[in-house]
Order: C-alpha cells, then sequence, then structure tokens
C-alpha cells in the first residue's frame, strides 16, 4: 500500500498541478479584465503575472499532493474503492491495528485473502498518470482569453504611461532642484535674506515633489507656487544696470588702462571689476602720468555716460571721479574713485542677485513645462487679467512692430498696413503681387511696416511717422507710397523671429506665458 500510495501522489499530483494552474491563469484574467476598468499593470507586466501566478497554481497544487498526511488506514480505504477489493484491505489493516477483534485463524485467512487479491492488482493500468481533460480544456480556455484580453488595446495603458513619464520628469525635477539648491547656496551677490527666500521655496518645491503620489496637477502646482514666491524677488532693473555695465565694458575695453575692468565686468566678474577701480584710488593711481590720468578720465566719462539711465548714481560717481582727475583735484578723485568702486560691486551683487532668482524662475518654469508635457496637459496656464508679463509685452511689442500695429495675428482680421485686406494666410490680398504659397515661386509681396529692428534689436524708422516716432493714427495705414515703405514680409518675419528666439530662450517669461508668446509667433510664420 505504501508503494501504491507513491503511485496516488504522482496521479493526483498531476491532477492538481493542472488544477492550480487553472486557478492561477483564472486570477490573472480577472486581473487582466479589471486593469481595463482601472490603470493597474501594462499588458507585459500582467502577462509576466499571470505566468506567475500560473506556476503558483501549479505549486500549491503538487504541495496538496506531495505534502498532505495519508495515514494507512485512510490509504486503505482508497485502494479499496478504487481498485474494487471489497473492504479486503481496510479490514486487514483493522485487524493488524486492533481495532478488529479476530481469532488467529480467522486473521491469518482473512490476511492471505488479502494479499492475494492485491497481488492481482495492476497498479499502472488502475491507476494511469493522465491528465484531466476537464482541466486541460479549462486551461486552454483561459489561456485564450487572457492571451486575447493583453493582445486588445487597453485604453487604460496610456493612463499607465504617462504617470510612468510623469514620475520620470518629476524625478528629473527633484535632481535639478537639488542642483539648483546648491547654486544658490553657494551663488555670491545674495543677501542672507534672499538666499534664504531662495532656498525655502526650492526646499517646499523639492518637498512637495517627493511626495511620491503628486498628480501632474499637483505638481505643476506646487512648482507654480514656488515660481509665484520667487518671482516676488525679482528686479526689473537688474537687466538695464546689466546692459549698462556691458556698454561701459566696451567703452573701456580700447585702454590699456581700463581693460581689466572690461574684462571683469564682460565675464561677470562684478567684484573683481571694482577691486580692479578702486585700485586707482591707491598706489596705482599715484604711479599715473599726467597722460595717463586725462586718458583714465575719459574712460571713466564715456563709461559715466553709458551708465546715465541705468544707474545714475554710479554715472554719478565715475563722472565725478572724471572730472575730478581733469582738474587735478587727487583727493576728491580718490574719494570718487572708491566710491563708484563701492557703487560697481553693489550693482554687480544686483545683477548677479537677479540672475540667481532668474535661474532659478526658469528652472522651475521648465520643470513645469516638462511635467505638465508628460501629464498630457498645458505647460501654461491662463494669466489672470492684467497679468501679462514680460511675455505679453514682448508679444504686444513684436506685434506692433512686425508691421501690425493694431492689427490681429494672421488668419483672420485686418492688418495693418494693409487697409481692408486681410492677413497673409486669409486667402485674399488687396495688393497686387505673387506669393509663394500660391505656387509661383516669387516672393511675398511687400508689406508697410512703420519701423523696424537693425541687428542689435534697435528700432530703425523706414515709414511715415508723427510724433515720438509713433506711425500717425490708431487705425490702419494708409497704403505706402511706392519705393519708401514698403518691406517684404519674409524679412520682416525674419528679423523679429531671431529676436523673439533669443528672447524665448534667454530670459525668463513667468507664469506659463512663454507657451503664448511662441504660439504668437508660430502663427505669423509665412
Amino acid at each position: 500500500m505504501r508503494r501504491w500510495g507513491l503511485r496516488l501522489r504522482a496521479v493526483e499530483s498531476l491532477s492538481w498541478g493542472l488544477w492550480g494552474a487553472v486557478a492561477g491563469l483564472g486570477l490573472g484574467l480577472g486581473l487582466a479584465l479589471a486593469a481595463r476598468l482601472w490603470p493597474l499593470l501594462t499588458a507585459w507586466w500582467l502577462a509576466g503575472l499571470a505566468g506567475l501566478l500560473a506556476l503558483a497554481g501549479v505549486a500549491m497544487g503538487l504541495a496538496v499532493a506531495w505534502v498532505r498526511p495519508r495515514p494507512l488506514a485512510a490509504l486503505a480505504r482508497v485502494f479499496d474503492r478504487r481498485f474494487g477489493l471489497a473492504e479486503r484491505l481496510t479490514t486487514a489493516v483493522e485487524i493488524g491495528s486492533g481495532q478488529l477483534r479476530a481469532t488467529e485463524a480467522m486473521a491469518g485467512a482473512q490476511l492471505a485473502d488479502a494479499l492475494e487479491a492485491a497481488r492481482r492488482v495492476d497498479p499502472a493500468a488502475m491507476l494511469p498518470l493522465r491528465a484531466s481533460h476537464r482541466a486541460l480544456a479549462a486551461l486552454g480556455i483561459l489561456a485564450a482569453a487572457l492571451a486575447l484580453s493583453l493582445w486588445l488595446p487597453n485604453p487604460q495603458e496610456d493612463v499607465l504611461l504617462q504617470r510612468a513619464a510623469v514620475r520620470t520628469a518629476v524625478e528629473e525635477q527633484i535632481e535639478e532642484l537639488e542642483a539648483a539648491r546648491e547654486s544658490v547656496a553657494g551663488a555670491e551677490g545674495l543677501t542672507e535674506a534672499d538666499r534664504e527666500a531662495l532656498l525655502r521655496a526650492l526646499e517646499e518645491a523639492t518637498r512637495a515633489l517627493d511626495e511620491g503620489q503628486a498628480t501632474p496637477e499637483e505638481a505643476v502646482a506646487a512648482l507654480s507656487q514656488a515660481e509665484q514666491a520667487l518671482a516676488a524677488l525679482q528686479d526689473p532693473g537688474a537687466a538695464g544696470v546689466q546692459a549698462g555695465l556691458e556698454q561701459a565694458a566696451s567703452e573701456m575695453a580700447d585702454s590699456e588702462l581700463t581693460r581689466s575692468i572690461a574684462q571683469a565686468l564682460t565675464q561677470g566678474n562684478y567684484q573683481q571689476a571694482a577691486r580692479e577701480l578702486a585700485a586707482y584710488s591707491g598706489t596705482k593711481g599715484e604711479a599715473l602720468t599726467r597722460a595717463e590720468e586725462l586718458e583714465l578720465a575719459r574712460e571713466l566719462a564715456e563709461a559715466a555716460g553709458k551708465l546715465t539711465e541705468s544707474d545714475p548714481a554710479l554715472a554719478e560717481q565715475l563722472a565725478r571721479a572724471a572730472e575730478a582727475i581733469e582738474r587735478g583735484d587727487v583727493l576728491t578723485a580718490r574719494q570718487a574713485i572708491r566710491e563708484a568702486a563701492q557703487r560697481m560691486g553693489e550693482a554687480g551683487e544686483r545683477v548677479q542677485r537677479q540672475e540667481a532668482v532668474e535661474r532659478t524662475l526658469a528652472q522651475l518654469q521648465e520643470g513645469r513645462e516638462q511635467i505638465a508635457q508628460a501629464g498630457g496637459t498645458q505647460p501654461g496656464t491662463e494669466p489672470p487679467p492684467g497679468q501679462g508679463g514680460a511675455g505679453g509685452q514682448m508679444a504686444q511689442q513684436v506685434g506692433t512692430q512686425g508691421g501690425q500695429p493694431g492689427g490681429q495675428q494672421p488668419g483672420g482680421g485686418q492688418q495693418g498696413g494693409q487697409p481692408g485686406g486681410e492677413q497673409p494666410g486669409s486667402g485674399q490680398q488687396t495688393q497686387p503681387g505673387h506669393h509663394e504659397d500660391a505656387g509661383t515661386g516669387a516672393p511675398y509681396d511687400g508689406v508697410y511696416a512703420p519701423y523696424r529692428l537693425d541687428e542689435e534689436g534697435h528700432r530703425v524708422d523706414v515709414g511715415r511717422q508723427g510724433e515720438d516716432g509713433l506711425p500717425i493714427g490708431d487705425t490702419s495705414f494708409p497704403a505706402p507710397e511706392s519705393g519708401t515703405a514698403s518691406v517684404p514680409y519674409r524679412e520682416v518675419y525674419a528679423d523679429y523671429a531671431t529676436q523673439a528666439g533669443v528672447a524665448l530662450e534667454g530670459s525668463y517669461i513667468p507664469l506659463g506665458l512663454k507657451q503664448y508668446v511662441r504660439d504668437y509667433f508660430s502663427s505669423l510664420e509665412p
């Protein structure tokens, strides 16, 4: 019976293993169907998980077949029933264990009869190693249903892929914010209050993203909140100060006396420039000849002229030093140079502080756009009324300077300089000529451009103007006279597209307005 028991376990393991695989595939199919209602797992993960569940079911079936204890009395009952031994084995076991009382002769005769019946049994024929047809059929049906469920497109997979992209973007943004924190911690020119405000905003944004389960909207909102908090630290006049210092550096670069100052300003090393300037209030100034003193005074005066509008205080000190040098008033000149150097250092700190704020803001904005794009939402949000920011001002300015004062974007409405006509792309023009979009290969018609930008971005007047250089009137411009104010549209667009690209990539445009400005210029493209 114990040898028969091993074969019985082998037969049962085949059956129980198959039914365990059926149960595992059934669970896998249930998960696959649930994944079509909720974003649980992708098809590859579901396929792998279903395979693991099937293997787990097989393992459990084998464990039931081989680990479950089988007493000798239980085996006797099983074999009596399966082999048709009419309780011979069960009776022999009970007599041998003392559960039934019998005389010795009776017990010997019963045992001999049981042994004779057992010798006639063929275990291989009575206990065949054959898989259950029902289990195989169920297994095939479940496998086919699972394969079909995994093969058919599942809209929830798009949600899962989007979430994965958002998680990746959030993780990358956390790393960028950590790098930004290190940069702010070591940035020069920041006051302790500004540095603490920057670090606090970055830390709050990092903590909000590091929650782990933030949705794209929550992540974008956290970065937007940090961006708004940092926007209050911006210094609108710092850009003008920086431009003035750069112009002053260009003026001082042509003299050996002030070239080191110019180089330091050009490299953004404002404190070094201040030290180089302050050196002329000491021994370095004492070693100058009268001709060199006058040359220094001329360079300082030219630099003061470039700083008059952006930093009047620094310009005043430089001009005062230049005048004192020309008069030969050494004490006044040294005092003015020291004050100018101090003021230059303060101006440099102002510029560096603004650069640190703008870098941080740009980083937050870039991260917000990346997370929003990964989440399938618009990176920018509609700004509150009246909050146009730098992007709105630039779009308005270029919309005026691009030969379209008071007009609308191409594609509809009336365009400045084309009275009664439509913009490029509307299909109609009031002025004769060929158009590239008509398939002729000829240039676009000229458009009326009351003023344009030169290579450096300064306005160049080319048309009719009134006072203060503004176009006459506030309505559509009359058709220009031949040969005086007609500029090819493509040339006008190229000028401003270059300026717009530099502004979009090189400066911070607040509160998601960058996309609006980019869309504006895209709509103007010929």
